[in-house]
């Protein structure tokens, strides 16, 4: 049993050495993207109380390196889910106000994180990868998220504006108006 497990991990940590050696510079800067944007999405969702704390600092650190060392698995969801908690955590325990320019950043550098994650697990960790392909990437994604932010102020902006404080209104507006986007879009794509 020792034995078999002792095989395990030097096999694996064989095929870690491996996989560091044949590491090309294409996917590594997109696995240090993800690293970035996760990091920036914590520092962005959880209070400034919390973050000053360094035993958070170090946790933050290890839970936004998970993503970009494991794209492929469900620690992308658990990065997104940590922030989600966090924002919550600052909104209800802490009294932190909801700024929707502090929104707006935590979703973009969520939506890119995302996006970053699901390239680098579609591409192998030795892939030659062009840097058009990683700035139309980004382009491509920076767009969708230029787009939202500017729909989703006009929306609150609108909604305020003829309905005032209509919390319900102005969520059935916002969701109506996504999916329109989004049918344009689809619709856009599909040509």
């Amino acid at each position: 049993m020792l034995q078999e497990l002792s095989e395990y991990i030097s096999g694996r940590i064989g095929r870690w050495r491996d996989m560091a050696a044949r590491a090309s510079a294409g996917p590594l800067l997109i696995r240090a993207g993800i690293a970035v944007f996760a990091a920036l999405s914590l520092v962005l969702a959880f209070p400034g109380d919390v973050m000053r704390n360094i035993a958070a600092i170090v946790l933050a650190a290890i839970v936004a390196l998970l993503p970009a060392a494991f794209p492929r698995s469900r620690l992308v969801g658990l990065a997104v889910f940590a922030c989600a908690f966090g924002w919550v955590l600052g909104t209800l325990f802490y009294g932190e106000d909801v700024a929707v320019p502090r929104l707006i950043a935590l979703s973009a550098a969520l939506y890119l994180m995302h996006s970053l994650a699901a390239l680098a697990a579609v591409l192998p960790y030795d892939a030659v990868v062009s840097p058009g392909v990683i700035s139309g990437w980004l382009l491509r994604a920076g767009a969708v998220v230029a787009v939202s932010a500017i729909v989703s102020v006009a929306m609150l902006f609108l909604v305020k504006v003829t309905l005032g404080p209509v919390y319900l209104v102005a969520s059935l507006v916002g969701v109506l108006a996504a999916g329109a986007l989004a049918y344009l879009v689809a619709r856009r794509a599909g040509n």
